[in-house]
This record gives C-alpha cells, structure tokens and sequence, in this order.
C-alpha cells in the first residue's frame, strides 16, 4: 500500500523516501548544524514532532523538504527551461509596469533618456541574480544556505534575516499595487484594505504548496498578464509621446536615481534565484541555467518597463490621466487609460493585472520559508505550512498602511534593496571568482554545508558589509537623507542629489572583501 512505503518508525530509522520533494521523513537539529549525516536515524522528541509535521505536510500535498542539501540522486526535475518560465512570470507582473512609470512621472525623464537607462541598467543587473541561479543545481542548496560559504555560518543568518524583511518587502509593494488597482476596479467602492487581502489570500492559495506547484502555476501565468500588457499598448498607442529629454548635471543624477531603483528590482532576485532549481540535476550546464534566468529576468524587465516609461510620459501631457494619477497613482492612472475606450472589458483586463501580483508574491512567500529555517535551525521544527500565513500576518497591515503612497513606497524600498544586495552578491561573487576558483566542486557542499567547524567564519564578509554600508550612506539620495557624494553627484541642478548608493556599496566592498578574506584564511585557516 502507498500508505506503507510512507511509514517511518523513529525508534528504528529512515524508511525510502517515495518523492523527492519530500525529503527525508524526519529531520532533527543534529542534521541542520552538522552533529550527523541526513541519512542516519532521526531520534528523540524532535524527531516525532518532524515526523508528524511532514506526515501532515505530504497529506496536504506541501513540498516537506526544508533547506537541507538536496542529493543527486534526488534531482528529478529535467526542465532547465523552467528557470525561463519562473523568473518571466515573477516579471511579467504589474509593479513593473509601474517601475517604469517612476522615470517620467517621478524623476522627470523624457521617452527617450528612461527607455536608454531601462535597457542599460536591467541589461547589466540582471547578470547577477542569472549568476546565482547556477549555485543551485551545482550545490543543491538554497540561495540562503550557499551564502554560508562566503558569509559564513553566523553571517549568513544575518543576510538570511535581511532577505526575510526584503520579502515581506516585496510583498508589500506588490500588494499596495494590486490594492490601488482593484480599488480603481470596484470603482473605489472597496477599501484598499479589502484589495490587498485578496490578494494575499489568493498568494496563500498558490504558494503553501511549494516547489512543484510553484513551478506550474508560474509556466503559464505570464500569458494572460502578456496579452493584457498588450491590450493597454493598443489602447493608449494614439496618446503617446516623446518628452524632451533634459540635460546637464540634474539630468545625470535623475538617470542615476531611476537606475539605481531598476538595479534594485533586477537584483531583487539574486537572494533567491537558486531556490527554485535545486532539484535540476548537479550536470546541468550552468550557462544554460544562466541564459534561461537572465532572459525570464531582463526580457519582461525591459519591455514592460518601457510600457511603464510611455504611458507615464503620455500621463504628464493628457490631463485627464495626469487627475487619474495624481488622485490615486496607479489604479487611477489605469482605469483612465483602459476603462473610457473599453467599459467593462478595461476593468476585466485590470483584474488580470491585478492577478498577476500573485506570481511575484509567491515567490516570496515560498523563499521567506526557507530562509527563515537558516536563521535559527529550529525554525525549521515549525510547519512549512505556518510561514505563508506568518508572512501575510505582516505585509497585509503595512501594505494597507502604505496603500496612498505606492510609487514613493516603491522608490524607497528598491534603492534599500539594491544597497544590502550589492553588498551580499559582490561578497558571494568574489569568493566564488577568487577563492573558490570558479569550481563548483571546490565547495564540497555534501560534506560541509551543515557543518559550521568546515565552512568559513564570515568575518571577512561583515567587515566588508560593514564598508559596503558606509558607501550605501555617502552616495544614497533618499527623501529622508541625502549622502555626501549623492548630494555632489545633483549638484546645485537638482537639491535632492542623485543616488549612488549601490555604486558605492559594490565598490566600498569588492575592494576590502579580498583583503579581509586572505587575512581569513591565512590566519583562522578556512
């Protein structure tokens, strides 16, 4: 019966394992932090409670396997081109369209000068996250449990806790953009309390079940958010324009503020990329693994920024769109684009983009899951099933509170984002480049990937955060602060500076991390 070939007996050890996203029937705190090996005999309380917990689990049909090492030999999914499909539905999502929006509308950009800083900046951030998807199929582990090879075991629970906030982040935003939207629906006879609750509850929906419902359901949620993004070209193709593009010093720091929050969308994902290919086998060509993740990165990136880009330009010369968005920011902007022309088929294609925040937040949702587990290996006791309501327990209230302010609470986050991750992936790139020689090979993942005494102490790599934020706070150019370099780079052009934060931080710690790490190395001796 398929009822005993699930059957584990915690007193007599490990029974087969049927479906490799389950992964073993019951893991203890020995295996997380090193003390045994995955395959010995899980024992004692911990054990029972694992047990019952991934028992329920595989009954409900959630993937069980936490952020233990994934073997070889447990490596069914073939589909490298499933890299393409997740990361094109994750992009093809409404807050890009808006991202777009920000270079006329909120840094007074031409047509011309935001369509030339979309494709330059999303063509060169997006080589990161496209880089770190390859660690996945190589070592077989999550995004956050890899980052313990250059960040070390306590450092990486650091960076781990920083890419849970930035997914509650993610959530947040996304959801303030679907809230606005589904208000401009309903006619604003909903709240925008209502709208990110729907969605929300949609994301649990998809996203508590894990790797291999994730996969389905972003191979074909894209098609419909395509066919709608082409629906709102057509419709407001007769009221585009090309504003003139502005020039000099202020110019200079507009294109770097607008890159700066495009850098930290794109490289977004580089916390997380290798959390959705870990199951793809370990001979996998990792420049296939990178093509297909850089082209679901950057394709929809450009070319739904650039809608974003027209339309908020147009929206600076057609008046009734600029009362739409000056009134209610996005959901006015697009009901005003969308609803005079087409009635009631408008709103129906402004639900499918409000359905598309779905694909983006799931995302989140299944990555914070893992994540959380290397912040304190006895998380990972908790239900699998807890942390998509833990995660909407706190992002629903925040987007509700910002639910007035999306394109301010947008600026603001990506720029925060792109300072910690230009931090955290210039650390991961340069011990894989440097250290570990650019062999995948060299990070004996099986052995020591749990194991705290094998991997590095991370010393390098907070000293060199440490840098990394003090460049972050000489070139950022927020509202709230404005950084000695950000403000030279505006000059006496534009008050507010220009933001090179991300420049700085990448900087400030590619230079000082090498040192520190032969230092590492030389002296702690690993």
């Amino acid at each position: 019966m398929a009822e005993d070939k699930q059957a584990y007996d915690v007193e007599k050890g490990a029974a087969a394992v049927p479906d490799a996203y389950e992964g073993p029937p019951a893991v203890d705190p020995g295996v997380y932090m090193g003390k045994h090996d995955a395959g010995a005999p899980a024992t004692g309380v911990w054990a029972k409670f694992d047990y019952y917990n991934r028992k329920l689990e595989h009954k409900m049909g959630i993937e069980t396997r936490g952020i233990e090492r994934v073997p070889e030999t447990e490596r069914p999914d073939k589909r490298l081109w499933g890299n393409l499909m997740v990361w094109l539905a994750a992009n093809c999502v409404l807050p890009t369209f808006a991202l777009g929006l920000l270079g006329p509308v909120t840094f007074y950009m031409g047509l011309g000068d935001s369509m030339l800083t979309i494709f330059f900046f999303v063509s060169a951030s997006t080589i990161i996250p496209a880089f770190m998807s390859t660690f996945g199929p190589k070592l077989g582990l999550r995004q956050m449990t890899s980052a313990r090879y250059s960040w070390g075991w306590y450092g990486a629970k650091l960076v781990a806790l920083l890419n849970c906030i930035a997914c509650v982040g993610w959530s947040t935003v996304n959801s303030i953009a679907g809230a606005q939207t589904l208000e401009a629906v309903a006619d604003y006879k909903i709240s925008a309390a209502a709208g990110v609750v729907i969605i929300a509850v949609i994301t649990l929906l998809v996203g508590l079940f894990g790797y291999k419902v994730v996969h389905k359901y972003e191979q074909f949620s894209w098609i419909p958010t395509l066919i709608t993004f082409f629906v709102l070209l057509g419709v407001s193709a007769k009221h585009l324009v090309n504003l003139e593009m502005p020039v000099g010093q202020a110019e200079a720091a507009s294109v770097l503020s607008f890159g700066g929050a495009i850098f930290g969308y794109c490289v977004g994902w580089a916390s997380l990329s290798s959390d959705y290919n870990v199951y793809m086998p370990a001979e996998a060509s990792s420049w296939k693994v990178f093509m297909w993740t850089y082209l679901g990165i950057a394709v929809p990136n450009i070319l739904i920024q650039w809608l974003g880009a027209a339309v908020g330009c147009a929206a600076m010369v057609v008046p009734d769109w600029t009362d739409a968005y000056g009134e209610h920011e996005l959901g006015g902007l697009l009901s005003a684009v969308m609803v005079p022309p087409m009635g009631n088929g408008g709103k129906f294609f402004m639900v499918l983009l409000v359905l598309s925040v779905v694909a983006n937040n799931i995302v989140n949702v299944y990555s914070m899951g893992m994540s959380i587990s290397v912040v304190w290996v006895y998380l990972a006791a908790v239900p699998r099933l807890f942390w998509p309501f833990f995660i909407s327990a706190i992002y629903i209230p925040l987007a509700i509170v910002g639910a007035d302010s999306f394109s301010s609470a947008l600026e603001n986050f990506l720029n925060v984002l792109g300072y910690w991750l230009a931090i955290y992936s210039t650390v991961v790139i340069e011990e894989h480049l440097i250290f570990r020689r650019r062999n995948y090979d060299n990070y004996n993942a099986a052995e020591t990937w749990n194991r705290s005494d094998l991997l590095p102490w991370g010393i390098a790599a907070v000293i060199a955060a440490g840098f990394g934020v003090m460049g972050a706070v000489l070139g950022m150019a927020q509202i709230w602060y404005i950084g000695k370099i950000g403000a030279l780079v505006g000059g006496d052009a534009d008050p507010f500076g220009g933001d090179v934060g991300f420049e700085l931080a990448l900087a400030f710690t590619a230079i000082t991390y090498p040192i520190l790490r032969y230092g590492e190395k030389r002296f702690l001796h690993r």
